[in-house]
């Protein structure tokens, strides 16, 4: 067999091997796409259906949404039409709220759309330690107020006089007051309304602080001489420095022993308040930058570090475990100070002088020798 000849087997073998892989890989991705990725992450998705939307514009939306996807040769917005054809539910799609999933059976998705008992409210979840601005931003992102009529509701005190009942009047809330502190961070559901849902929301949040600040709670507080604006106000500090459950009870212990002592409350998270904006709602306080000097001087109604006694408000809107520590301090306890530990634990180390707070700084790194 002539060199030549051995040259052009040795190519039309290699044109065979890449002829077989092409095919290869085409089969695979046709296979793909027709039979799907078993792999494919079902992602929760809150699908909303407005009233008098065309069958189009759903399809559309599902699409975009990731719910619906390509499936074969056929455009996956027709697939949806066919579906709803062939089921006959062409005219039972429902307005509402759903709970669907992407990468979504094409079946068990056009059977769930004409289902209105699969319709969901509005769901979120507000954690302890937020401040109104920052529910504000969580709760527009999610689309169900808007951040400006929320605070124009929440932090002007016309407008906040609005949402007082008979708990509101009798907390000691002064009248120049927002409702800072007085929304219960909790995970609520409420009926789906299509645009702002602020004066809902507040009023619901509203409603949970009274049902967890019980009589048994309310009169504890009296006996002991104190509002529940006070209250709410030690608690939301309470709910910024601790990080430990075990610990809340001993905070508080500590601010209540100032405030009899007629002490400054010297507490970073009021003038992290103070000093809070967009983007920085809670910005850190270098205090070996700054200096105590620096701070005092800041003269602002919720600098601790300039003022006697508690600030106008609450700081944040704390949670039961806080409002409980606040009405159940540690008994028994002459602590004045607490430092962190610095050691990943969230943990304090706790002083009744002065003398023993500085050897504390010392140890954890607070302030050098």
């Amino acid at each position: 067999m002539s060199f030549l000849g051995n040259i052009v087997k040795g190519i039309l073998a290699l044109a065979m091997v890449v002829a077989v892989i092409v095919a290869g890989v085409f089969i695979f991705t046709r296979a793909t796409s027709i039979f799907g990725n078993d792999e494919k992450r079902h992602d929760p998705v809150v699908f909303v259906v407005k009233p008098g939307e065309s069958i189009t514009t759903i399809g559309e939306n599902l699409k975009t949404a990731g719910v619906l996807e390509k499936s074969g040769l056929i455009d996956p917005i027709d697939q949806f039409k066919l579906e709803l054809k062939r089921l006959g539910l062409e005219q039972k799609i429902q307005a509402g709220r759903f709970a669907l999933v992407t990468h979504m059976d094409i079946s068990d998705l056009v059977k769930k759309l004409s289902e209105p008992s699969t319709t969901v409210g509005l769901t979120f979840q507000i954690k302890e330690d937020k401040r109104l601005e920052e529910i504000a931003e969580q709760l527009s992102a999610q689309g169900i107020i808007s951040s400006n009529v929320f605070l124009d509701l929440t932090k002007n005190p016309e407008k906040a006089a609005g949402f007082v009942d008979e708990f509101l009047a009798a907390s000691g809330r002064p009248g120049d007051q927002g409702l800072e502190g007085y929304l219960f961070p909790d995970t609520y559901e409420i009926e789906y309304n299509e645009g702002d849902n602020s004066e809902v929301v507040i009023k619901t949040m509203r409603d949970n602080l009274e049902k967890k600040f019980t009589p048994e709670m309310r009169q504890a507080v009296a006996d002991q001489g104190k509002t529940i604006h006070q209250v709410l106000t030690i608690a939301s500090i309470v709910q910024r420095e601790g990080q430990v459950a075990e610990e809340l009870p001993v905070i508080a212990s500590v601010f209540w022993n100032r405030l009899s002592q007629d002490m400054r409350l010297d507490a970073d998270p009021t003038t992290q308040y103070a000093l809070g904006k967009a983007g920085a709602w809670w910005p850190q306080l270098n205090l070996q930058a700054l200096g105590v000097d620096s701070l005092t001087a800041l003269e602002h109604s919720y600098n601790t570090y300039f003022i006697h006694g508690m600030p106008p408000g609450p700081i944040c809107n704390p949670g039961e475990a806080a409002i409980r520590a606040a009405i159940y301090p540690q008994p028994d306890s002459n602590y004045l100070y607490f430092v962190a530990k610095n050691d990943g634990t969230g943990q304090h180390a706790f002083a009744e002088t002065l003398e023993e707070h500085e050897r504390n700084r010392v140890e954890y790194g607070n302030i050098q020798p």
